[in-house]
């Protein structure tokens, strides 16, 4: 006699996306997932999503089996990308992966001149740019250009955009080049320097021969920006208990140099058990910057510190879920701020490997440039015709705009 195998049910799939006015354990709950459960899923996240990035649209998935326990999520903040989390039947936990989709780079100029009554910003939002893409260029602009007082109609912009597309669609955009030049404003060019490293903080918009487009500001604690935990009112990682963040949670490996953002005194360098290894300095303008969960305290209190001088490295001590810097910022009148409030660059100008890395990225800007100036009298976009043999000089140029991912 047969005996039937037991039918298996189906897994249950539930969509969601974070709607206006919604944060994220908000927009957890849409899918039925709870805060306990969230607070799960987050903190395997951190280190691979910046949750302080969040938007309307963000997507989220969540499949749950027969018996109604979660067993994938998944989260996309664009349409390429998708961070996902399984349950590891053996070891119960999460396991993490990405899958990304079939993406190319394009790369698009625009140029023009300045008519009576308009301005940069009209100029390109009439053609279509995101308000985001407009915002950075006129952005990387006024670092250099006074519109209000010496704009003019008549002055000449030059725009190089490298558009990231999947199904010919434009799903990201990278300013690699900007000018812009007048009778009054004068010329001025800016190029995007690109680091090895993701999310360095060293990647900005530079002049030709490597100064920040930035005449002050502080120096980030770490050669990385990626946000854990943002500042503001959250569910605290451990607890679970919604507490204020006086402060930003920046993602670090242990042992990670931490570098002071701004010259001053050291005015507690100590250990308690719930910030763990911490460090604070006074600066001259009478605000105080702090570094918490510190492996190790270089610096002791009384001593004066210079501008990115090491003062310790990153660890996990006190109370935490693992390995990062806690960065936190007072005024001078000694009220907490939101540190990202406040102008921070990786470095008045590039020095060394990045500098020469930067002329290199800079002459494949000008490469892809030449070509594209070519292609408004050819039948073909030159800089598009990566399956055409080419000299290896040509190729060179433009191989950084055209990888695949």
């Amino acid at each position: 006699m047969m005996i039937a195998s037991p039918l298996r049910h189906a897994n249950i799939v539930k969509k969601g996306e974070v709607k206006r006015g919604q944060g994220l354990y908000q927009a957890l709950k849409s899918i039925d997932i709870d805060n306990k459960q969230a607070l799960k899923l987050i903190n395997q996240l951190r280190d691979e999503v910046e949750f302080s990035k969040l938007k309307v649209g963000d997507r989220l998935e969540a499949t749950y089996d027969e018996f109604n326990n979660l067993i994938k999520f998944s989260f996309s903040q664009n349409e390429y990308e998708t961070h996902v989390v399984t349950l590891n039947e053996n070891s119960g936990k999460w396991d993490y992966s990405l899958e990304e989709l079939e993406t190319y780079w394009q790369p698009r100029m625009i140029e023009g001149q300045l008519k009576t009554g308009s301005t940069l910003q009209d100029d390109l939002l009439a053609l279509g740019l995101e308000r985001s893409v407009v915002n950075e260029v006129v952005n990387v602009l006024l670092c250099k250009v006074n519109f209000r007082m010496h704009a003019r109609a008549g002055d000449r912009y030059k725009v190089l955009l490298s558009e990231r597309k999947h199904d010919k669609k434009t799903v990201q955009t990278k300013v690699l080049f900007t000018s812009y030049s007048g009778i009054k404003a004068g010329s001025h060019d800016a190029y995007f320097y690109e680091d090895k490293e993701k999310s360095s903080t060293y990647t900005a918009h530079y002049t030709p021969d490597g100064q920040a487009l930035i005449n002050a500001g502080l120096r980030y604690p770490l050669p990385r920006l990626h946000i854990r935990s943002s500042y503001g009112w959250r569910m605290h990682p451990v607890t679970g208990r919604r507490a204020m963040h006086r402060g930003i949670d920046l993602r670090g490996r242990t042992g990670e140099r931490v570098h002071a953002v701004a010259a001053g005194k050291v005015i507690m360098s100590t250990y308690n058990k719930y910030a763990g290894n911490k460090i604070a300095i006074r600066h001259r303008d009478g605000s105080t910057s702090y570094y918490y969960h510190l492996n190790r305290r270089s610096v002791g209190v009384g001593a004066w510190v210079r501008s990115h001088q090491v003062i310790g490295t990153v660890g996990a001590t006190g109370r935490v879920t693992g390995p990062h810097l806690h960065f936190g910022f007072k005024d001078r009148r000694g009220r907490w701020m939101n540190p990202l409030n406040k102008r921070m660059i990786a470095t008045p100008k590039l020095k060394g490997e990045r500098l020469a890395n930067l002329r290199t990225q800079v002459q494949k800007i000008k490469g892809t440039i030449a070509d594209l100036e070519i292609s408004k009298d050819s039948k073909y976009l030159v800089a598009n015709l990566d399956k055409i043999k080419r000299f290896p000089s040509a190729i060179d140029r433009f191989d950084f705009l055209q990888e695949e991912n």
